[in-house]
């Protein structure tokens, strides 16, 4: 569980200690985030390390380094960093335990109603979400802060108390002090009814989710392009939803409102030009009738690995599929001497199934719609050093099984 010495991760600590003593075949460890950010951190990690010896929980410090720029969110670094290192350490089956409780979930829907966030951003913390491998629980969203600070006192649980929490400079620390508790005593409930806009919201991004899922299986082009064509006849509304789901797909930063208004420029652009829109470390394109994103900075490619069950070097993930009928590959049993090359010449005559002759690469690449920027990042399936597809767009000729049973590359 993730255990930073509060009050509220100290009680669940303790209770997590309970449950294992009666389940000891199942193991339960704390993981403690040293931002470095207090002068107080050492001493935090020190106590951590004595209550976990005392709860009998094995316990792993891990050290972050923070580097915030201009106006940069020293709070919004820290949980980044934090989650990263969660999810570097969960694997299949684990669950992630942590303490978030009714009062957090209420200051974050006002954060991001302070930021005019969407239903997204407005769904707050669910109770459980993925987590790299494994999952994140937050078994404690419908207690109060007051309701857990009582449990540790009738504990009689030693806790940390970060300086930092009453410091208002800081968005929410300003929520917790000044703002939820005049609300809170005008409306008694109202900590409980920004959960419940919370959950509707949520309700309202799946709902969104789901529309965006059925509109990209219907606008997806190779490479991850998203077709102009198909979704021209959509509302603004729903464009804007499979944008942004579009860009989430890709782990993108979502542009700005404006930026996204930008966009739709693109729908209406000559079928010639080339429009292009850049913001943070990320760029769209449109090429013929595709929007395509690139990374400013993509990674250097290698000329050629080894093909198999990893992620490739441009990121994407193929297998092969055993067929024994329509377009296969003809390859021996054990699938060897295949590698995956990258940035094969133009001038290489290819010869793709269904074509009549072969073409040099650069025209094929034309034809199939690839923009200039994609090509060399194409996964160029070869046998022995010589191609035999290109993935994603086409098989070759002469590698074809004419009888029996074949291979067919399926992204994994």
């Amino acid at each position: 569980m993730g255990y930073s010495g509060g009050v509220d991760s100290q009680l669940m600590a303790t209770l997590l200690a309970r449950w294992q003593s009666h389940h000891p075949d199942i193991p339960c460890h704390l993981l403690h985030v040293h931002h470095g950010l207090s002068a107080n951190a050492d001493s935090w990690a020190e106590h951590c390390q004595r209550s976990a010896e005392q709860l009998g929980l094995a316990i792993e410090i891990i050290p972050v380094q923070l580097n915030p720029g201009p106006r940069e969110s020293v709070e919004a670094l820290a949980r980044t960093a934090r989650y990263q290192a969660f999810k570097q350490r969960i694997c299949a089956q684990d669950i992630l335990l942590t303490g978030h409780h009714l009062d957090d979930q209420a200051e974050t829907l006002l954060l991001a109603l302070k930021r005019g966030s969407g239903p997204k951003g407005l769904s707050a913390m669910p109770a459980q979400q993925p987590l790299g491998a494994g999952r994140l629980l937050r078994p404690w969203l419908a207690f109060e802060r007051a309701e857990l600070e009582a449990a540790a006192r009738e504990l009689g649980l030693a806790h940390i108390e970060d300086d930092s929490n009453q410091d208002l400079r800081f968005d929410r620390n300003f929520l917790r002090h000044q703002v939820l508790p005049q609300w809170q005593q005008r409306w008694p409930g109202v900590k409980r009814s920004l959960a419940r806009s919370a959950e509707l919201c949520a309700e309202q991004q799946q709902l969104c989710d789901e529309l965006a899922q059925q509109d990209w299986q219907a606008c997806v082009l190779p490479g991850q392009g998203l077709s102009l064509t198909n979704s021209e006849g959509f509302s603004l509304a729903r464009r804007n939803n499979l944008l942004r789901y579009w860009l989430a797909l890709q782990d993108a930063l979502l542009p700005s409102r404006v930026q996204l208004a930008q966009l739709q420029d693109f729908w209406t652009a000559r079928p010639d030009s080339q429009p292009q829109l850049d913001w943070g470390e990320w760029s769209v394109r449109r090429y013929q009738q595709g929007l395509y994103l690139l990374a400013k900075a993509p990674p250097v490619l290698p000329t050629q690995e080894v093909f198999g069950p990893d992620p490739l070097a441009n990121g994407e993930h193929w297998k092969l599929v055993s067929r024994d009928s329509g377009p296969r590959l003809s390859l021996p049993q054990g699938l060897s001497g295949l590698t995956v090359c990258y940035g094969l010449p133009g001038s290489l005559r290819l010869h793709p199934v269904g074509r009549n002759g072969s073409r040099p690469l650069k025209k094929l690449w034309q034809e199939y719609g690839v923009p200039p920027w994609q090509r060399d990042r194409v996964a160029m399936l070869c046998y022995h050093d010589r191609p035999i597809a290109a993935l994603g767009y086409w098989q070759e000729s002469w590698a074809q099984s004419t009888h029996g049973q074949g291979w067919c590359p399926e992204p994994g």
